[in-house]
């Protein structure tokens, strides 16, 4: 019996939230589970690591963003289904290989406030870049 396997490729393209020149759906930064009520229902919300927001945002279906500081935030994240993950440059690329490694379904966001970052995240590899001004701005931040 001969069996055939088509070789599947994937397609994919560099995330750009943010950029002036892309269409985007801001981010909702927020820093507790009532501000939550007050974003647009599809809103994506973002957030440091917090145990408390990411069980909130898992048991209630809503999708979210982690900024994370290290890679034991990553993977508990990682647990808990997070859509993007929110990576400074001085990380981002240990993180990717580690996405990349273990199949994530999130998708790993560098952050920056410099569009010649693309270029970067392009020759790396990274999912993607989150630039500064992706965030909605909050009454909590004035």
């Amino acid at each position: 019996c001969l069996l055939l396997f088509k070789r599947v490729r994937k397609v994919a393209s560099m995330i750009l939230i943010g950029h002036e020149l892309i269409p985007f759906h801001p981010f909702y930064r927020i820093l507790s589970a009532e501000e939550i009520q007050q974003t647009p229902s599809n809103a994506v919300v973002s957030f440091d690591f917090y145990p408390e927001l990411m069980a909130y945002a898992q048991t209630n279906a809503l999708p979210f963003a982690l900024h994370i500081k290290n890679i034991k935030e990553l993977m508990l994240g990682h647990a808990f289904h997070a859509l993007y993950f929110i990576v400074d440059k001085s990380l981002v690329l240990q993180v990717q290989k580690i996405a990349n490694e273990y199949l994530f379904d999130g998708k790993i966001l560098l952050l920056s406030h410099d569009e010649n970052d693309i270029e970067f995240a392009a020759s790396h590899g990274i999912d993607g870049i989150i630039f500064t001004n992706a965030f909605h701005p909050s009454a909590t931040q004035g």
